[in-house]
């Protein structure tokens, strides 16, 4: 039996292994964190921008409230002069003269109150806000204007 034998040759041998620096590899490195480092820098300006976006929009909406409380507070202003001229006895002289008819008296007629009926109602408080007895105020005058009559 004959054996084979095999000749190899330089030419057939596996090329050898290339080794790669050290310092190219510590580059790549570099490059891919840099690049990892920028898009991470990119992302937090982006939302940086968009939450100045939204604040300069809360900012805007609320100027725009303050300018509206503003002509409010003005027009509340103007309301509240209108209704003291309202509220003024010229005003309310031509508005029982003109819608409920009243005439002026030909004579002024002093109505005098006795002794006996402010003591039996307690005074009137200063403000219609703070509410006040009107009915006893009106039966007081009722009461000193007959007592007025009657004597005449």
């Amino acid at each position: 039996m004959a054996l084979a034998t095999a000749h190899l040759t330089v030419a057939d041998a596996p090329p050898p292994l290339v080794r790669v620096p050290a310092r190219r590899a510590a580059g790549l490195r570099l490059v891919g964190v840099t690049a990892l480092l920028a898009a991470a820098a990119i992302t937090v300006l982006a939302g940086l921008a968009v939450f100045h976006s939204v604040l300069a929009a809360g900012q805007y909406r609320l100027s725009e409230l303050e300018s509206g409380i503003a002509t409010e507070r003005e027009r509340l202003i103007d309301l509240r002069y209108e209704l003291q001229m309202l509220h003024g006895p010229a005003e309310i002289e031509l508005m029982g003269i003109g819608a409920l008819g009243l005439v002026n008296a030909p004579d002024p007629i002093d109505v005098r109150i006795e002794p006996r009926h402010i003591a039996a109602v307690d005074p009137p408080q200063s403000s219609t806000r703070q509410g006040g007895d009107w009915l006893s105020i009106k039966t007081l005058l009722t009461d000193a204007s007959t007592a007025h009559d009657r004597r005449s």
